[in-house]
């Protein structure tokens, strides 16, 4: 029956470990870019938004008038 090797090195298991953090100073945060990455976002959903409540209005608006569309797509002889 083979023997089974001691380690040799100091490893422990990950629970053992003693974790160091240390701050970072760092110099005042660039606004610019903090202001883009925040408002670019908040654009693009505002655009989406605004693009569903015309999309909507358009559809309340083609059912209450009982078309499907603008008024050239309608034959005008019927």
């Amino acid at each position: 029956m083979p023997r089974r090797r001691k380690r040799k090195t100091n490893w422990k298991r990950q629970e053992e470990r003693a974790l160091r953090l240390r701050g970072v100073r760092r110099g005042t945060p660039d606004a610019k870019k903090l202001s883009r990455a925040f408002i670019g976002p908040a654009l693009a959903r505002a655009e989406v938004e605004a693009q569903a409540q015309a999309e909507a209005t358009k559809t309340e608006n083609d059912y209450r008038q009982g078309g499907s569309g603008d008024e050239s797509d309608r034959d005008e002889t019927s």
